[in-house]
């Protein structure tokens, strides 16, 4: 057997030198990001929830909240969004959220408008009511008939008996014979005559006298922009005896659509002139006894049919239109060619959809099937649309002319207490550390101030019950990401105290208040107290980690509350609870609230929860419980990335030397505290491996907030 060794767990048989690298976890280790934050609630537009495709994608920073804006427009969503990331004015606050994930719960309807024909339905981008204001006109132009004219170079004798061919559309031959009585066409007029009155001339062609000439042309075609093919004729034979000549080959003018649609409210045009391109002509000549041939071409085929059988091409067998025209080429009696080199590289699938188009060629060089690409040029408009979608589009052809005409049935829809369920179910697929509901109050009050839809069923206390149950799920050891509810009531101050008390865990904050603030249209007004929710989540997220919000001055200019409508006049409202003199009861039940100082603006009094059951030190202070889940989070993901899957023969050392690291992390960015018995922030660390588990104890030493500075003063008399 040869010599080897094992290296980094490969055989090594050449010899050499050979190293492995490994990452030394002994060093400081980043935390992950904090002040993530998930919000449901109504908006004016954008995307239901439960329309989204992916939730955990639907997330936005202070970078990009313009898309936010252009999404949601307004409304509770795009207010919250503003006070989320710019929460506070204090100095020791200086972000705000760093990510905040999104679910609109209000099931709002596009916009739409059927067009006729069956060719499909144009659909506002934008949901909710805004899409009514969209306009759709489409224009029909160039919609002209194919003319031959011609100067007949002699009359009466010279047609005796005499006869004429033509072809029109690729399809059977078409003879009109003169008779044998000169006087029948002697003049122009009874040339036509004759012309017109043959039924198979007339069911394709007319005739007409124009000036000194007569020109022949197809039948007018109303429906001709819904073909997706051109409308062509031949004159086969006899067409010099009206100055005609034999072979001429005749193409119609194209129909074209312009197609305007219309944001009336932010008055964005978009416009295109579309159609009448002919991308591709084939033809079938007479080859081999063929007397008749037509293209069919439908979703996935190309048949070619003539009187002697068919050939059916799978479009998916060509990339290019350019493959396609050389597959044709190599059957028999079959041709084809490209109008343009332009085409060349363009996919079958932008031919339009069309049904038995004649291609049989009497003459060289006769290409009758002309097929377009009108419909790929609509759909790829609409593809394009900043303000609309085609839905079920056709595949053929181009929609029929309409006056501009608005869309309709765009409405800002309603929100169930479900929804509001759905949503927290949604926010199970990733991790966050605070969860906000866009609701204060039921649903019935919110309908009398115009606030949501008339067929909301929303509940508060069915919100604030599905919020606690939500966080009480995913605190637990399989959940493994900890959060915290930021709640809010509108109502009278007794009934306040009702909803803390019955709240009552350590993990949700109830703000009671009102605030002034401006909304996402500019204008100041005053919110619901879930617009306080957002300013308290905000600074949690913009805050170092463990900061207690006592204190700190809120980003608003105005606090009131009053169990009283939102339409309440100002000069009207009646206030129900007063910071400056009912502060004790409102700190005992649980309730966060601000209140206005002399100077600086308006702040938190106490950065209190809802838990009330003791003078537990983390479960009264949300900021201490923050701490307490950040240090929980990563100290836990960080031992998973480092160690699970790996084989067991890792060394209590290294893990205890990663656990150091990140425990010392803690206390540098302030979330453990240094003591006499911890300098670094813990205590009592030890590290044991049995089996396929490893085992972590320690004791931290976890940062708290100063609430209190007590100060005795002895006053003692001045002796000389």
């Amino acid at each position: 057997m040869a010599i080897y060794t094992t290296f980094g767990g490969a055989v090594i048989y050449k010899p050499g030198s050979y190293s492995q690298t490994k990452i030394d976890l002994g060093g400081n280790i980043p935390l992950g990001p904090a002040g993530l934050i998930a919000i449901f609630g109504e908006a004016d537009a954008g995307t239901p929830g439960a329309s989204e495709i992916d939730i955990a994608r639907n997330f936005y920073t202070a970078e990009n909240l313009e898309d936010a804006r252009q999404k949601y427009r307004s409304g509770p969503i795009m207010d919250a969004l503003n006070f989320l990331f710019a929460p506070s004015v204090d100095g020791a606050i200086p972000n705000g959220a760093q990510s905040v994930w999104v679910y609109k719960t209000n099931a709002s309807l596009r916009a739409s408008l059927a067009l006729a024909s069956s060719y499909g339905t144009v659909r506002s981008l934008e949901w909710g009511v805004g899409g009514n204001r969209i306009s759709y006109k489409n224009v029909l132009v160039n919609s002209g008939a194919a003319v031959a004219s011609g100067l007949p170079p002699s009359l009466g004798a010279a047609l005796t008996s005499q006869s004429m061919t033509f072809r029109a559309n690729g399809g059977s031959l078409i003879t009109v014979t003169f008779s044998a009585v000169d006087s029948d066409h002697d003049t122009l007029a009874e040339v036509v005559g004759v012309l017109n009155g043959t039924p198979a001339f007339a069911a394709s062609l007319v005739a007409a006298v124009a000036g000194l000439n007569i020109t022949i042309s197809n039948v007018a075609n109303p429906n001709a922009h819904k073909k997706g093919a051109s409308e062509v004729f031949e004159v086969v034979s006899g067409g010099p005896l009206l100055g005609i000549p034999n072979g001429l080959k005749v193409s119609a003018d194209q129909p074209l659509a312009t197609i305007t649609l219309n944001q009336k409210r932010d008055t964005l045009i978009e416009t295109s002139t579309l159609g009448g391109n002919a991308v591709i002509e084939i033809a079938r000549d007479s080859s081999g006894g063929a007397t008749s041939a037509s293209v069919t071409i439908n979703a996935t085929s190309i048949t070619l049919t003539d009187s002697l059988g068919a050939n059916v091409l799978d479009k998916a067998a060509y990339t290019t239109l350019g493959q396609l025209v050389e597959a044709i080429g190599f059957i028999s009696g079959w041709s084809a060619q490209l109008t343009s080199s332009a085409y060349t590289q363009l996919s079958p699938s932008v031919l339009d959809h069309v049904s038995t188009v004649g291609a049989f060629a009497g003459l060289v060089g006769s290409f009758p099937a002309k097929i377009k690409k009108d419909s790929y040029e609509v759909r790829e408009m609409f593809s394009l649309s900043v303000l609309t979608e085609l839905l079920s589009p056709a595949y053929k052809g181009l929609p029929d002319a309409l006056a501009e005409t608005l869309l309709a049935g765009g409405a800002k829809g309603a929100t169930s207490t479900m929804e509001t369920v759905t949503a927290l179910s949604k926010f199970e697929k990733f991790h966050v550390n605070s969860v906000i509901p866009l609701f204060s109050r039921d649903a019935t009050a919110d309908i009398a101030d115009n606030l949501t839809d008339a067929a909301s069923t929303y509940t508060i206390d069915g919100i604030h019950q599905a919020v606690k149950t939500h966080i009480a799920l995913m605190k637990t050891v399989k959940k493994r990401s900890e959060r915290q509810g930021y709640l809010s009531f509108k109502g009278s101050y007794a009934n306040s105290i009702t909803k803390s008390n019955g709240l009552a865990d350590a993990r949700v904050s109830l703000v009671i208040q009102d605030i002034r603030q401006i909304d996402a249209t500019g204008a100041i007004k005053w919110f619901q107290p879930w617009a306080l929710s957002c300013l308290m989540a905000g600074s949690r997220g913009g805050a170092s980690v463990g900061l207690p919000m006592t204190f700190k001055f809120m980003n608003c200019s105005g606090i009131r509350h009053t169990a009283q409508p939102m339409t309440t006049a100002e000069q009207d409202i009646v206030l129900d609870f007063d910071p400056d003199t009912q502060f004790e009861d409102a700190i005992q039940q649980g309730i966060t609230f601000l209140e206005a100082p002399t100077t600086g603006g308006f702040r938190v009094v106490v950065d209190n929860t809802t838990y009330g059951v003791d003078n537990n030190w983390v479960y009264n202070r949300a900021n201490v419980l923050y701490a307490a889940d950040i240090i929980a989070y990563n100290f836990r993901n960080s031992l998973e990335s480092a160690y699970v899957g790996r084989k067991n023969t890792v060394s209590v050392a290294e893990v205890k030397s990663t656990a150091e690291a990140l425990l010392t992390t803690f206390v540098g960015q302030g979330i453990t505290v240094s003591t006499g018995d911890a300098p670094n922030g813990y205590k009592n660390l030890t590290v044991r491996i049995s089996g396929n588990t490893i085992y972590v104890n320690v004791i931290v030493k976890l940062v708290e907030g100063i609430d209190f500075v007590l100060t005795d003063i002895t006053v003692q008399r001045a002796n000389s």
